[in-house]
């Protein structure tokens, strides 16, 4: 059983001591340093458990999944044990559809996934054949021809599931405990400013808006105003999943806000711009909705956007260039 643990606090004072010339590189490389660290640790425990055969990887949005498994794939890997990833998001199937109050798709919980064919081909890997997984294209919200090669882990190999629900009972019920590790992620993480400016659920939802606008073709509002149906439904499930997991993996970068803050106050400002020049496009994330709007409550997300911009205004900032090629970061801000 996992527990949060290690929150990370940093305040507006360290953010603008780290600024200097010397001091911002060695402020990063110890923060990178910490998360590798994490990674390894975990990988080696991997390799000590022969019987392993599948690492579930959970956590809610925005925490570095895909980054860190990839990461522990290759942890893995460079032990000498062959390791692949299967994600759990190119099984999305939006079929059937469920909405909040306000007409919000619901694209988080476990019923928007075909969990029947990701566990029958899962199943089939760890029985040492092939498989093709799906490919889903979250650009244009579908399930598109998937030209991935075909997977397999061989005799002895290990998959790494990662996703939203890497932790439901439908992917770890077919297998006994001793043939699988479970790992939950999310940054536990304040930054301070005489007070908590910003929590854990506020830096999740920054680096959505910084990925959203550059990989999801949602500008920040849109983020904002369906937020709330992100937020409702991991509560369903996030308490379980922790629970169920051997490790928790805080993914927050004691400097990240420096990076992630300058980009989402931008992407805010230019989204609040256009609202009120009346030129902002309607929420992606509303075009399957069931009722007839642009936004599920556009005053509310306009309300928050400007509260958020009034925190970001006093942290200080660094540009993305400072980012490690490396860094999970890197998930939110490039492809």
């Amino acid at each position: 059983m996992a527990n949060l643990q290690d929150k990370i606090r940093v305040s507006i004072d360290d953010l603008e001591d780290m600024l200097g010339v010397f001091g911002l590189p060695d402020f990063i490389s110890k923060a990178e340093a910490r998360f590798v660290r994490q990674t390894a640790e975990i990988a080696q425990d991997v390799v000590e458990h022969p019987k392993v055969k599948v690492v579930f990887v959970s956590g809610p949005t925005s925490s570095g999944k895909t980054t860190f498994t990839d990461r522990l794939v290759s942890q893995l890997s460079m032990r000498g044990k062959k390791a692949i990833r299967l994600s759990l998001d190119d099984y999305y199937n939006l079929q059937a559809l469920s909405f909040d109050d306000e007409g919000r798709p619901d694209f988080e919980s476990v019923e928007t996934l075909d969990m029947r064919l990701a566990s029958m081909d899962l199943a089939r890997l760890v029985s040492g054949d092939e498989v093709v997984p799906p490919t889903f294209d979250f650009m244009i919200r579908q399930r598109v021809e998937s030209k991935k090669p075909p997977l397999s882990i061989g005799k002895d190999g290990i998959v790494v599931v990662e996703g939203l629900h890497g932790l439901c009972d439908e992917t770890t019920g077919s297998f006994d405990k001793e043939q699988y590790l479970g790992i939950f992620i999310m940054p536990y993480a304040s930054v301070m400013q005489d007070r908590r400016l910003l929590d854990s659920d506020d830096l999740r939802m920054l680096r959505r808006i910084v990925r959203d606008v550059r990989h999801r073709g949602a500008h920040a509002l849109t983020t904002i105003d369906y937020w709330p149906m992100i937020h409702n439904s991991e509560q369903e499930y996030y308490r379980d999943y922790l629970t169920k997991a051997d490790y928790h993996v805080n993914s927050f970068l004691a400097y990240e806000p420096l990076v992630i803050a300058a980009l989402a106050s931008r992407d805010i400002q230019e989204a609040l711009a256009a609202y009120e020049q009346g030129l902002l496009a309607p929420s992606v994330f509303m075009e399957r909705s069931n009722v007839k709007k642009d936004f599920a409550n556009i005053e509310k997300a306009v309300a928050k956007a400007r509260m958020l911009q009034s925190w970001l205004a006093q942290i200080p900032q660094a540009k993305e260039k400072f980012v490690p090629k490396t860094s999970i970061l890197n998930e939110f801000l490039c492809l």
